[in-house]
């Protein structure tokens, strides 16, 4: 069962708010694109119901940018700015496959910064890179494109800076 892209992103919030290890907006929407992929990969289904775009900068979930765009550029320290209801993501309750590709993503992303990310969301082949044009804006990232893609990462362990 697919969840909304903004639970999945409070679990990475608060998983960096807990450890004090603070993502930013930009590497919050690439880890969930990794968490993702992930999911698609090794449970062939989809971790978020909303769909990935390509923007300058990567695959962005629109409404992750809504609820985090008051916190710029900055370390997201607390969860007072997000426009989402906060008592409403505490409730939702994630499956064990869904811990898994949060819990798999912190672990292999936690060290990097947004930039890392970035530049390996943008690598030849990825499926951001496939349909990224920069005279077209919020280009559908369709799913068959990730899963394929992250079948071929997983198995070859290639995520790194």
């Amino acid at each position: 069962m697919p969840y909304p892209a903004s639970a999945i992103a409070y679990a990475f919030v608060k998983k960096g708010i807990e450890e004090e290890n603070y993502v930013t907006q930009m590497k919050l929407q690439k880890m969930v694109y990794l968490a993702h992929g992930y999911h698609l990969a090794k449970y062939n289904e989809p971790l978020i119901s909303e769909e990935f775009e390509a923007w300058k900068f990567g695959p962005v979930v629109q409404s992750i940018y809504q609820d985090y765009k008051l916190y710029g550029s900055d370390a997201i320290i607390d969860t007072g700015l997000i426009a989402e209801d906060e008592v409403k993501l505490e409730t939702v309750k994630l499956s064990g496959t869904a811990i898994d590709a949060i819990d798999y993503t912190w672990q292999v992303t936690k060290h990097l910064n947004a930039s890392q990310l970035s530049r390996w969301s943008h690598l030849d082949g990825s499926p951001w890179a496939q349909v990224y044009s920069e005279h077209q804006y919020s280009i559908p990232i369709k799913n068959t494109s990730i899963k394929e893609y992250f079948k071929k990462v997983l198995l070859s362990s290639t995520i790194a800076a």
